[in-house]
């Protein structure tokens, strides 16, 4: 694998449209926008390193503080119930629900987690000149597990368990709930501030060579070449879609891996077409058992009542939380209705070969993979009503097998967003070539 010269470094291939461009000297705190699709392409943070990490060493005191302290308790006729964000997770497995207490710990505890400790590792790392190999590949599995950290979307499901038990017992919000929304805070702001880029350009490069700034240079006719000799599309060049780097192909048919990061350099992902069809008609299917199926079963002296989703919409409203009944009934029935017609038309354009409305095609697909997590807030409502509403033989709550299909919808509409490849949209003649890649 023969890389780049060092001055096509500052030269990118959008990830959504694939345009490759130059990256100009941007002033601190300055960000470049892709010159076709205006997607952020790059931002130069004020500073790369010192501030992420104070945000990562914040906001790992507070998710331990987050996950060791009770959420909230109730109260009713003298019995007391409490839970953690764990507990949730753990009263679902209790009641037969594995595979949703899996999904439902994964994403409330172990992604954010997981995420929070890849953070703090890769910029305590990225302080050393150079940075060591492993930065690299921290920082990939920190990249893996970011969309399925869910703090914000479970805060809100708490919420919304509030409301809706509120009318039950006594609700007592516990330490552990303040400390939730905090974490959400400084997650979403160590995102906005983190910069990548900043730290690629720092580590040593997988096949063990320096970076190319600190690599020693030679004086002669290579280093003269102007930057802007690598504006132009060069299709010989594969972008690598974990670090960014443009790199040349080992040949027209295998084209290796990312001398910098390691991963596999594709032109365009395996089967994405394909992949995303499937994923979109399976999501499709099962969106019908996990309305038509009960999310929730309430038994109250010895009566059973099961609960839709469509009819916990219902008793929102009734109880006065129209607010709080429109956000339940977007997340858990307008967004994934959304993301698969969305999905299909994309397809279905891309697959046409039609190339009208580039733009507004790149930001629908934007837009569901930004909304795509907020589907799980039904999810962590049932985790967390039924992880409280235990005061037997008073009242108990249990999960409906309707979750289980939801979280389904929702777990295969968010893979089949990541499986979707953007640049299609921008070229659709490569359709071909992505499927048999």
């Amino acid at each position: 694998m023969t890389a780049m010269h060092h001055q096509a470094l500052d030269t990118i291939a959008c990830p959504d449209c694939d345009l490759q461009q130059s990256i100009p000297p941007l002033r601190p705190g300055a960000s470049a926008r892709c010159a076709r699709c205006r997607v952020t392409v790059a931002r130069n943070p004020v500073d790369p390193i010192g501030r992420p990490l104070a945000l990562s060493v914040a906001a790992a005191v507070v998710f331990l503080i987050a996950n060791t302290t009770p959420l909230m308790g109730l109260s009713a006729v003298g019995r007391e119930a409490s839970t953690t964000i764990l507990g949730g997770a753990q009263e679902m497995w209790t009641r037969g629900s594995e595979i949703t207490a899996v999904i439902v710990a994964f994403c409330a505890v172990i992604a954010p987690g997981a995420f929070i400790a890849f953070m703090l590792a890769v910029l305590i790392g990225a302080k050393r000149t150079p940075a060591p190999r492993w930065v690299g590949r921290l920082l990939r599995m920190a990249t893996l597990v970011q969309p399925w950290s869910m703090s914000e979307v479970m805060l809100l499901g708490i919420l919304v368990a509030l409301i809706k038990i509120a009318h039950l017992a006594q609700v007592i919000p516990g330490i552990g709930l303040y400390a939730v929304g905090l974490l959400v805070v400084l997650l979403a702001v160590t995102a906005s501030i983190f910069e990548p880029r900043a730290i690629w350009s720092r580590v040593v490069w997988a096949d063990g060579t320096l970076p190319p700034d600190l690599r020693p240079r030679r004086v002669g006719a290579g280093d003269r070449e102007p930057a802007a000799a690598w504006v132009s599309t060069r299709p010989e060049l594969a972008s690598c879609g974990t670090c960014g780097l443009l790199s040349r192909p080992a040949g027209p048919d295998q084209l290796g891996q990312c001398p910098r990061c390691g991963a596999t350099l594709t032109k365009r992902r395996h089967f994405s077409i394909q992949t995303t069809w499937a994923l979109v008609i399976a999501a499709a299917i099962l969106f019908v058992p996990a309305n038509a199926f009960p999310v929730l079963v309430t038994t109250t002296f010895g009566s059973t009542e099961p609960s839709t989703i469509l009819e916990g919409v219902v008793f929102l409203y009734q109880d006065g939380s129209w607010v709080l009944a429109l956000i339940v009934l977007v997340a858990s029935v307008v967004v994934p209705l959304g993301k698969l017609a969305a999905l299909a038309y994309l397809m279905i354009t891309v697959q046409a070969g039609s190339i009208r409305s580039n733009h507004d095609r790149t930001r629908l697909y934007r837009l569901v993979e930004l909304i795509g997590r907020w589907s799980m807030l039904d999810v962590f409502v049932v985790a967390f009503i039924t992880a409280l509403v235990q005061l037997d033989p008073l009242m108990s709550v249990a999960p409906g097998i309707g979750v289980m299909y939801f979280m389904a919808v929702v777990v295969l509409t968010m893979v089949a967003a990541h499986s979707f490849d953007p640049r299609l949209i921008w070229n659709p003649g490569a359709t071909t070539r992505s499927a048999h890649a």
